[in-house]
This record gives structure tokens, C-alpha cells and sequence, in this order.
């Protein structure tokens, strides 16, 4: 098994994987998603993510007060459908709020952007192939 820690740096590194504990990620509120998740899509994304893993990483940047310091938290700029299943599985006990989630620290790029680009920039599968069965 191996031993997964979180990362802190003083000066947030742009462009690394980090694992940061469930509870210390947030909302962004520049998340371009108005519209909440819906109850059966995160239902879906939990039983998804219980089964396979998290496939696909989530993208934070670091929570900062106003003068600049940081709060300790990371706020979910791309996954927030995905946090929000971790947190329904932490709630039903399948795992802890201290269970490491692997994301993608990225203080470069503007958080609106990627959170928009993330929703609109991929194509949704076709009929044919979302019902067509697996090779």
C-alpha cells in the first residue's frame, strides 16, 4: 500500500498533482456551472467513483484571504460534481473527510476560464455510442 501525503507549499507551484484531504476543498464560486449538479448525477458520480476510482483529477487553486494569506483550503475551480459525490460517500461513511483527493494545482491560468472551458469545451457523446456496449 502506499502512503499518500498532502502537499503544502509556501508558494503555491502551479502545474503539480497534489492529494488534498476532501475536507479542506471548497467551491469555487468563479465555477461557471450556475445550475447545480443534479441529485442523480452526483449519485451516478459516486457510484462511479466508489467502483473505478477517481478518474479524472480535480483542478483547484489555493483559498486565500483578503490580504493575501492562505486560509489551508483549496477551492475546486474543475470537479465540483465530483466533490460533491466524494462528499455523499464521506456521508454515507464510505470513506473519511480525511480521505486524500488527487488534484491539479493550477494558479496560472483564470479559474472562470478553465471551469467554463472544462463544461462547454467537450462534446457529448453521441447516442450510438453512450448506449453501445464495451468491447
Amino acid at each position: 500500500m502506499n502512503a499518500v501525503t498532502e502537499t503544502v507549499a509556501a508558494e503555491p507551484v502551479s502545474g503539480v498533482e497534489i492529494f488534498v484531504p476532501l475536507a479542506k476543498l471548497k467551491k469555487s464560486p468563479r465555477n461557471a456551472r450556475k445550475v447545480p449538479h443534479g441529485e442523480a448525477a452526483i449519485e451516478a458520480l459516486a457510484a462511479s467513483i466508489q467502483h473505478k476510482g477517481l478518474i479524472q483529477n480535480l483542478v483547484i487553486e489555493p483559498e486565500s484571504k483578503e490580504d493575501g494569506t492562505p486560509t489551508g483550503y483549496y477551492l475546486v475551480t474543475a470537479g465540483e460534481g465530483r466533490r460533491l459525490a466524494m462528499l455523499l460517500r464521506a456521508k454515507r461513511k464510505q470513506i473519511k473527510k480525511s480521505e486524500p483527493v488527487r488534484c491539479w494545482l493550477d494558479t496560472l491560468n483564470d479559474p472562470s476560464e478553465i471551469s467554463l472551458d472544462e463544461n462547454v469545451t467537450r462534446p457529448a457523446l453521441s447516442p450510438m455510442t453512450a448506449f453501445r456496449p464495451p468491447h
